[in-house]
């Protein structure tokens, strides 16, 4: 029976961090679009949402490089001492978010890329703890 739990745990986690990452994609293209100014709406609805989209999937997959593993393995670390904190899952992916601004170069260092940067990943780690964080462990709690 332990063994199902794990291996239903680890597919929580899987799920947990896709969604999650889908939601920092959110917030860094939201965040893109807000420092620039809305693209015009005159603009083909395709074309538009291809701009957002790549944005977005640009800055996270620049981030996800260092930020990816170090998310990885916040989300082990909780699971195996139970750590059910949101504080925890908000800063490490605020923690990992921002290790990834490395793989940018000085070049990207001003002030909105930082802020984007740690924004989704403080609420890449919420949307994780929502789905797998609040009930993070491998193993049932033992009986008192």
């Amino acid at each position: 029976m332990a063994l199902l739990r794990i291996i239903w745990r680890l597919f929580v986690m899987v799920f947990a961090f896709a969604v999650s990452a889908l939601a920092a994609v959110a917030i860094s293209a939201g965040s893109v679009i807000s420092a620039e100014g809305m693209p015009s709406l005159s603009e083909p609805i395709f074309d538009l949402a291809g701009k957002i989209g790549l944005i977005g999937l640009a800055g996270i997959s620049a981030i996800a490089v260092l930020g990816g593993p170090i998310a990885l393995f916040a989300a082990l670390l909780g699971e195996t001492f139970r750590f059910r904190s949101w504080i925890y899952y908000a800063l490490a992916g605020g923690l990992a978010s921002a290790s990834g601004l490395i793989t940018l170069g000085t070049e990207s260092f001003n002030q909105n890329a930082v802020t984007a940067a740690i924004a989704s990943g403080l609420v890449a780690g919420l949307v994780y703890w929502l789905i797998a964080g609040r009930n993070a462990g491998f193993l049932k709690d033992l009986p008192r």
